[in-house]
């Protein structure tokens, strides 16, 4: 029996959300794929909020530092560079400020929280040395100064080191630096923090990683779904500019799954909801290795195994973002296939719902007419030809193929 209602498409997004949520799924898909960056941003998220605890802020101003510290690393993709930025007196001058600024052009396109672009723009901002726009000092938002010092704090922070057999040296380095990197009365707030051993165990033990969660109760608000595409539309951005043969895909796969929707006869709501499923639907990508992403020849049997995690990540991730509806699902699912032969969960066509058949066509369509390191891109007749293939095969089906054969 089909368990499956194919005139049903599934939920969408509920019209409030944890932004929370959001912040803390894009901070740890940006950290996800190096051990030597794992929870970054998470890391100087809870140290900006012990901080920002001990200023007399609003619950407003307070939260906004601490979901700007979670995608304060938003314009860094290259791993690379983020090693390199993990160093805390060597971070290179163009790495922080071309990051800074790439990071704070994609939060202006978010259009629910606009301020967060501004305090990312001035987060690398030294606090009265001379910066590349002569800002300095109390002129540099309060926000930026925060996460400007928990960055570096936790950048100091050695993983292959017991935390309170560092706890002295990084207090002092600190030190060192307040009043020319760090505003000397976040310096004062952060050396008596750093006095109460939890401060340090909370990081060691990732319990930051609860508190985080505790804290997120608090913002939840109305979120449409333009506010939520927008968000979807910075992280397509993050995926697909790892490659110049990709530059398009996410956008691609959204334009074509919404088309789809609106011939099948489902309203607005709908299709803007499935559109924002093609737009996160490869985050799990950015815990594979650029070098497979741009390799050149066929991959090996190895690097396939790679790049066959990422649906699974992209899942796991979008999952815990409570009021999604069913878009982890329609993102997620679209290499599984009806005979149950995709990945990874091998799901079959008594349990893959509509949107994630109407994502994986528009996935298998939008890969085979764009252009691949190791080959050009397909015509649209072959493209077709090929579909027409897998729906015989039992891999897609077959309603879906005939309308996207009737649209193209």
């Amino acid at each position: 029996m089909l368990k499956t209602k194919l005139n049903c498409l599934g939920k969408i997004p509920a019209a409030k959300m944890r932004v929370s949520d959001l912040f803390i799924t894009i901070s740890r898909a940006l950290d996800i794929g190096s051990y030597d960056i794992l929870d970054h941003s998470s890391r100087v998220a809870y140290i900006a909020l012990e901080i920002a605890a001990k200023l007399k802020l609003t619950e407003t101003k307070k939260n906004e530092i601490v979901l700007a510290a979670l995608v304060h690393d938003l314009g860094i993709i290259n791993y690379a560079d983020k090693e390199k930025a993990q160093n805390f007196f060597e971070l290179e001058e163009k790495v922080a400020e071309n990051h800074s600024q790439i990071g704070a052009e994609l939060l202006q396109k978010l259009d629910f929280m606009p301020e967060l672009a501004q305090i990312v723009y001035y987060h690398h901002h030294n606090f009265s040395q001379q910066n590349i726009d002569g800002i300095q000092k109390e002129a540099i938002p309060l926000a930026s100064r925060v996460i400007r010092l928990a960055d570096r704090i936790e950048a100091r922070v050695a993983a292959d080191t017991f935390i309170l057999e560092q706890k002295e040296e990084i207090m002092r380095d600190i030190k060192v630096k307040s009043g020319s990197w760090f505003d000397p009365k976040l310096v004062n707030i952060f050396l008596d923090l750093a006095q109460k051993e939890s401060f340090w165990l909370n990081l060691e033990t990732k319990e930051y990683n609860h508190i985080l969660r505790k804290w997120g109760k608090n913002t939840k608000r109305d979120i449409n779904l333009g506010n939520l595409e927008s968000l979807a539309s910075i992280v397509a951005h993050l995926i697909d500019r790892v490659s110049p043969f990709t530059s398009r895909h996410s956008s691609g796969v959204a334009t074509i799954a919404a088309m789809l929707t609106s011939e099948l006869g489902f309203n607005l709501k709908e299709q803007r909801a499935i559109r924002i499923a093609g737009l996160f639907h490869d985050l799990g990508k950015l815990i594979v290795p650029n070098q497979i992403i741009e390799k050149k020849r066929e991959l090996t049997n190895s690097e396939y195994k790679l790049i066959k995690q990422h649906t699974f990540y992209t899942y796991r991730l979008l999952n815990r973002i409570e009021g999604l509806g069913s878009i982890p699902e329609w993102a997620a699912f679209h290499h599984e296939r009806l005979d149950g032969t995709g990945y990874p969960f091998r799901i079959n066509a008594e349990n893959l719902n509509l949107g994630s058949r109407i994502m994986a066509i528009s996935d298998v369509f939008q890969a085979l007419t764009e252009d691949r390191p190791y080959r050009a891109a397909f015509t649209i007749s072959k493209a077709l030809k090929i579909i027409e293939q897998m729906q015989l095969e039992s891999k897609l089906d077959k309603n879906l193929v005939a309308v996207l054969k009737e649209s193209i």
